[in-house]
């Protein structure tokens, strides 16, 4: 009874809280907006159409259009301004029945705009604001906000919604940049002359930049001036980097500013300075990451900036301040705020080798930026999935816009209010698992990968019966709400099929979460397997679920994937076992579990997290005991291929029988720019007492492959 009593108490009060918080913006009948000045008419008629159309007839007003009623006791008089001079990011001024909202540019004021009309709506039913995510500011009091960071992008698919990154106030690199990351290799490849490419070696190499030659800073003006201008009001940012990989220019241009091979940061910086220079209202970046590592000994112009990779941060809820890493990156911050004045962070939020499991990013994030902001880094662009769907990005992004201003900000109650918003009466499901996600984050301080598959993920966050759980939940949610909430369900239950697929494979023949069985001396696949694979084929298209992860993601490569190697392939059952097969070279650490080689579980190529063994500490020396039958056997192994992530086929297989190599396997190709499976097989007659032997031996190039079994079988 206490406790039904204290509950009704604490809801009151919650109850009243909420109204007392934005008693003195609704006790009015009507609004009315001040006249504009000759300084802001468009931001004065920007409100007076947007409020209006959200309100009831006659509720909002603007002064000298509409009648004004004679008792003004019930009359909330709101003023606007746009302020470049204001001492934070926007001000709230409240006296009597009079508002006045400032902000240092439109699009804070217009952000602010939005704030008020959701608070409004919140405690009053004549505003209307059902399209917009709860409010995070709060108008009972005055008062004057600085954000955190001046730059704030959640780089994910709904931040990237036309207008979106106004209604939460962030950036978009659409819009905020001329030329962003490492496009200016695409933009100069447009029209490509030998003269805009690196020297390495001696010799062009038209995979890199070179950045010392007059001819790229004349291409670079060229195409500032014709795409943005060069005036007064002309004002947008640049990135000016090498393309994505280690390659210097040492053409004699760059050399003579400072380059080494391994280096390219004096030929790059000097250019970003002669930019900024020859146009004083753009700003000019570039990027703190591989071959750019060292800041100049003299002040940089006020208009250039650096971007620093936080790529080698442990992303944990608790930030450890003397693990090397950290100690490093504080030190690389420091030594850039001393010559140029701004320092923005390139940070990561998404798993991106898989965008559709649940990512447990949020607290490890509230923790980053409040690192962020204590040392004084002036933005943040948060990488992440981008243009493509992935799992929970709408809320994601709303959290981490609401951090991006204030690291402080509660993620529970950014959750909680978000998914009612966006899932409405069913989203405290879909909050509860989020947030439990946290939880253990926050509770276990696991370590987030950004490149990882479900097998780390289910033993560290991500827990296979609460996943499942959730799973079926939203299954039974997809279709019991509106229309439109009924396809965000949809598109998440969809996402989330992968997830459950995946964790089937990672799970091999686990009794409650495998994806398949053993019966009768044959393999059989599980029938919630299949229809997750039949569902998935149908829903991905309709659900606009269309990438799996960053690099060669297509849906439906995995699905032809699962179809050739499992679904249509007939299934050998591996005479080996973990207790017959030995390994007695040296595993890498983090692949040392032998029992990924005899699990008779065949792997994908789309996907090399999931059981397959990668070997790169030494050659595979793996020992046959015990095999108890004689006779003719095949042995098999197959190999992942997949030149961008340098797997390649073993230069040949050794079986040697008590000692004595009886066979030598060589492939006959060893490489593949996209992934495929390649099996390598030979016949061997074997008596019960043998001693067997397989030697795989690595390639020169790479020294390692990745192997997912060694299959014996009559």
């Amino acid at each position: 009874m206490k406790m039904i009593l204290y509950s009704l108490l604490f809801s009151v009060l919650v109850s009243c809280s909420n109204a007392v918080q934005d008693e003195q913006s609704i006790a009015f009948d009507h609004y009315v907006v001040m006249a504009a000045t000759d300084d802001n008419v468009t931001e004065v008629d920007y409100l007076y159409k947007h409020f209006k159309k959200r309100s009831g007839e006659g509720v909002v007003l603007k002064q000298g259009k509409d009648k004004i009623p004679a008792n003004e006791s019930k009359v909330q008089f709101i003023d606007v301004a746009v302020d470049k001079n204001l001492d934070g990011d926007y001000e709230i001024i409240k006296k009597d029945n009079r508002l006045t909202l400032k902000a240092n540019s439109k699009k804070t004021l217009y952000w602010l705009y939005y704030q008020y009309f959701q608070a409004l709506s919140e405690n009053n039913s004549i505003i209307k604001a059902e399209d917009l995510p709860p409010a995070i500011v709060n108008f009972a009091a005055s008062k004057k906000v600085k954000f955190a960071f001046t730059y704030r992008e959640p780089h994910l698919k709904a931040n990237l919604e036309p207008d979106y990154d106004v209604i939460v106030n962030t950036n978009n690199v659409e819009n905020d940049w001329g030329i962003w990351g490492h496009q200016l290799f695409n933009i100069v490849s447009k029209n490509p002359k030998n003269v805009y490419y690196s020297i390495v070696d001696g010799q062009l190499n038209k995979d890199q930049l070179c950045f010392g030659k007059p001819e790229m800073y004349n291409f670079l003006v060229s195409y500032v001036i014709e795409n943005y201008g060069e005036k007064e009001n002309s004002h947008q940012k640049f990135v000016v980097s090498p393309a994505d990989n280690n390659l210097v220019c040492t053409c004699t241009s760059c050399s003579k500013l400072g380059n080494t091979k391994g280096n390219s940061s004096f030929s790059v910086i000097a250019l970003v300075n002669k930019l900024a220079s020859r146009f004083p209202n753009h700003e000019f970046f570039t990027i703190d990451y591989l071959s750019v590592k060292t800041p100049p000994l003299k002040m940089m112009p006020k208009n250039t900036g650096i971007i620093i990779s936080s790529i080698d941060i442990p992303r944990k809820v608790n930030m450890d301040s003397n693990n090397a890493f950290v100690k490093s990156f504080v030190s690389k911050v420091d030594n850039w705020h001393k010559v140029c004045n701004s320092v923005y962070v390139w940070d990561y939020i998404s798993n991106f080798d898989d965008y559709l499991t649940p990512f447990a990013t949020l607290s490890v994030c509230k923790t980053n930026f409040d690192f962020y902001k204590k040392l004084n880094i002036n933005g943040i662009f948060a990488n992440g999935a981008g243009y493509d769907y992935s799992t929970f990005n709408e809320v994601h992004t709303y959290v981490l816009a609401a951090l991006m201003q204030d690291p402080t900000l509660d993620v529970n109650q950014l959750v909680n209010r978000f998914c009612k918003f966006y899932y409405g009466s069913s989203g405290q499901s879909v909050a509860n698992y989020i947030l439990g996600l946290e939880k253990l984050m926050q509770t276990k301080r696991y370590s987030l990968d950004l490149y990882n598959g479900v097998g780390k993920m289910t033993k560290t966050y991500l827990n296979k019966k609460d996943f499942f759980d959730f799973y079926n939940e939203i299954g039974d949610l997809k279709s019991s709400n509106t229309d439109e909430i009924n396809f965000k369900f949809s598109q998440l239950h969809t996402g989330l099929m992968y997830s459950a697929m995946q964790i089937n494979l990672a799970s091999g023949f686990d009794d409650s979460f495998g994806f398949a069985r053993s019966q009768d001396n044959q393999i059989l696949i599980n029938d919630d397997f299949r229809k997750y694979y039949s569902d998935f084929e149908t829903q991905f298209k309709i659900d606009d679920v269309l990438l799996t992860r960053e690099r060669n993601g297509m849906v439906m490569n995995y699905l032809k994937d699962v179809k050739k190697v499992l679904l249509d392939a007939k299934l050998q059952p591996n005479l080996l076992s973990k207790n017959v097969l030995n390994v007695t070279s040296q595993l890498d650490e983090d692949y040392s579990d032998q029992g990924v080689l005899t699990d008779n579980t065949p792997s994908l190529p789309f996907d090399y997290h999931t059981g397959w063994m990668l070997v790169s500490a030494s050659d595979l020396n793996a020992k046959i005991e015990g095999l108890n039958e004689s006779g003719l056997f095949h042995i098999k192994l197959n190999f992942l291929l997949d030149e961008h992530l340098k797997f390649r086929a073993p230069e040949k297989i050794q079986v040697l029988v008590n000692d004595v190599i009886v066979k030598t396997i060589t492939p006959s190709f060893k490489m593949s720019d996209s992934a495929q499976r390649l099996g390598l097989e030979t016949t061997v007659n074997l008596k019960s007492t043998d001693n067997i032997t397989v030697i795989v031996v690595r390639d020169k190039t790479y020294n390692k492959f990745a192997c997912d079994e060694i299959y014996l079988y009559k």
